[in-house]
């Protein structure tokens, strides 16, 4: 009996370490990732990026091993509730990605007119060529 009991002992532990992991690494993370983008003179953008994705990355696969191990160790109750959360990170982490992507997309200036534009405007002669 006590063959059976171990590798729940140990994953218990581990589902502890992963909670912990999730609880103070992302904060801790998103802190560094603000502390870089507040340093002076100069952000530097490739900082910040790193932090981030670390963030995102501890914020989905922890939840997301969490349920692999409940799964594993069957525990049905714990499977569920950390799926539930790790599909709310994962849909989470991809929201602010694609506002970003957006963001990022309204802030590019428009593309330059073609050669031989020429703007009609009206009220007056045309000194474009063809009208």
């Amino acid at each position: 009996m006590e063959a059976d009991t171990e590798p729940v002992k140990v994953s218990g532990v581990v589902l502890c370490l992963l909670a912990l992991i999730w609880f103070i690494g992302v904060p801790l993370c998103f802190w560094h990732s603000l502390e870089a983008s507040l340093e002076f003179p100069e952000v530097d953008s490739e900082k910040v990026n790193a932090w981030t994705t670390a963030a995102a990355v501890i914020f989905i696969a922890a939840p997301v091993l969490s349920t692999g191990i409940c799964v594993f160790t069957r525990r049905v109750t714990g499977a569920w509730i950390f799926g539930l959360i790790a599909v709310a990170c994962v849909v989470f982490v991809q929201g602010s990605v694609y506002m970003n992507a957006r963001q990022v997309e309204l802030r590019r200036p428009p593309p330059p007119p073609p050669s031989g534009y020429c703007a009609e405007y009206s009220g007056g002669d045309s000194d474009c060529p063809g009208g």
